[in-house]
């Protein structure tokens, strides 16, 4: 669910509003909220400035100001001015294009949303999603980055409303349609009804003019088995997803050194070496961009290797050995010493209290 879309360029201004985009896949709600609150579709993206035909590709990007517009163009025609939740109620996991259908696989709501915060380029570039595990709770906290702009010129409330409103119908469709988070927090300032039609979408306290944008759930519901978990099809949807990722950003230096690391993966770690070559650069080169981004080669062939690693644990038709081979490890002691490096357990152990 691609919300916004801004970019630095080198000196760290920021690109102006038409830069700022999100996947033209969210018409898929928004075009059967539209029908259901007898709008005018044709006229709305015509008074919008959004050509129907550059929104009919799945991977096209329209910008988020113009949907912006669009979301207040429809709340001119609604007593409530509720059309955020409106096209909450229309998800399709098809609006997160690859990720949706790899979070609908996951096998619980907790390590779903722990992918949305992991590809959080598709989610929205100019917001940082954190996962916070507390003794009851488990929150997703979408800290915005302003840079040079002021927060509002980024996203608004009722960009965000839909945001959270989205991930919430997402939680119903895979763990119960009665789900109720815990709470919901804004930090921008009440709409005129007090969000009313939040409440009553949520079904949980909702406040504003808080210090975090937090969305909360009981950690018993979100650390509960789906029926639609499978380890096979998400790893493939990954796979996927990462490819998607390089395409739709080829400067996104970091996922490019993860795609050539993950194509290796099961012959053998790739090295720094081989990477910087298949990107066509020097070691050298490929060191100070990634330090620049604040990570390394290290680092990022360690994340993809646990990564990995944990999700091959529960495929129980794969041995302790095979999945050592799989994410590149030439002998079984350097796994299980990798992997007690991770989790603080052993291979055996950590999945045998996993299928427990």
């Amino acid at each position: 669910m691609t919300f916004l879309g801004g970019k630095p360029h080198e000196s760290g201004a920021v690109l102006m509003e038409g830069y700022y985009s999100t996947l033209s896949s969210w018409m898929i709600p928004i075009a059967k909220a539209m029908q259901h609150c007898g709008l005018d579709m044709e006229q709305a993206l015509y008074e919008c400035g959004l050509d129907l035909r550059e929104l009919q590709s799945q991977e096209g990007r329209v910008s988020i100001r113009k949907l912006a517009a669009l979301i207040d163009y429809c709340n001119r025609f609604l007593p409530e001015q509720d059309f955020t939740v409106q096209i909450a109620r229309y998800f399709h996991p098809g609006v997160f294009h690859i990720l949706g259908y790899a979070m609908m696989s996951a096998d619980t709501l907790e390590e779903a949303l722990l992918q949305l915060v992991a590809y959080n380029s598709v989610v929205c570039d100019i917001s940082n999603l954190q996962f916070i595990e507390n003794p009851d709770t488990l929150v997703l906290d979408v800290a915005l980055v302003a840079r040079n702009e002021e927060q509002s010129q980024l996203m608004r409330r009722q960009e965000l409303e839909a945001f959270m409103a989205m991930v919430v119908s997402f939680a119903r469709d895979v763990v119960d349609p009665g789900l109720k988070p815990a709470y919901v927090t804004f930090q921008f300032s009440p709409p005129a009804n007090q969000g009313q039609y939040l409440t009553a979408f949520f079904q949980c306290p909702v406040s504003f003019g808080q210090p975090r944008n937090l969305l909360a759930f009981d950690i018993g519901a979100a650390r509960q088995p789906l029926l639609s978990g499978n380890p096979a099809i998400r790893a493939g949807h990954e796979k996927i997803l990462n490819e998607f990722l390089a395409r739709i950003d080829r400067n996104d230096l970091v996922h490019q050194v993860k795609c050539n690391i993950l194509e290796r993966l099961s012959l053998g770690a790739s090295s720094q070496t081989q990477v910087a070559a298949a990107l066509g650069m020097s070691v050298r080169n490929l060191q100070r961009k990634l330090s620049e981004l604040g990570t390394s080669y290290t680092q990022i062939l360690e994340h993809s290797r646990k990564t990995l690693a944990l999700n091959y644990m529960r495929r129980q038709d794969l041995s302790l050995s095979e999945i050592g081979y799989l994410v590149g490890f030439a002998s079984d002691a350097n796994f299980h010493r990798a992997f007690k490096r991770w989790t603080g357990q052993a291979p055996g152990e950590y999945r045998r209290q996993l299928l427990a």
